[in-house]
């Protein structure tokens, strides 16, 4: 059996590395990506989903500012990080301004109205993040009483 020794120089040193060890170095390296999951597929199970994201998907300066101080709100009064993930959308337009709804699991929980010309963004985005911490508390108390309202735990009937 021939062995090939391969010379890698860094930094001015000089290390010898045989063949083999370059393979098993290059087996290692392919396992740990392959083992990487890096695909853009809709996760199988919604726990998949990392908890306390906040997605931004602003358009406009206006919708940006909105986000960073949403976020900056949201943080400071402690808002639940167990949810699976919140996105804030923009859709702007020209009469109004910006429309500004907050998703949770894809579902519109919070709505609004925002002006460029307004100079009250900071306090929108202050109760918008109140008022979608309540939400997001609310929705989990009732979750919780879900379990005991279900018909089917009823007592049976003689």
């Amino acid at each position: 059996m021939k062995q090939i020794v391969c010379f890698l120089i860094l930094y001015n040193m000089v290390f010898f590395i045989s063949a083999d060890e370059l393979r098993k170095a290059e087996v290692k390296s392919k396992q740990a990506l392959e083992s990487q999951n890096i695909s853009d597929a809709k996760p199988k199970q919604e726990t998949d989903l990392v908890d306390g994201l906040i997605l931004n998907r602003a358009m406009t300066r206006v919708g940006h500012r909105f986000y960073r101080e949403f976020v900056s709100a949201y943080r400071d009064i402690g808002g639940i990080s167990s949810h699976s993930g919140l996105s804030i959308v923009e859709r702007a337009t020209a009469r109004s301004g910006s429309k500004v709804t907050i998703l949770h699991n894809r579902k519109p929980i919070y709505i609004t109205v925002v002006s460029p010309a307004s100079r009250n963004i900071d306090e929108q985005a202050a109760a918008a993040a109140s008022r979608v911490n309540q939400t997001l508390r609310q929705n989990k108390k009732q979750a919780s009483w879900a379990q005991f309202l279900d018909p089917d735990l009823a007592p049976d009937e003689f």
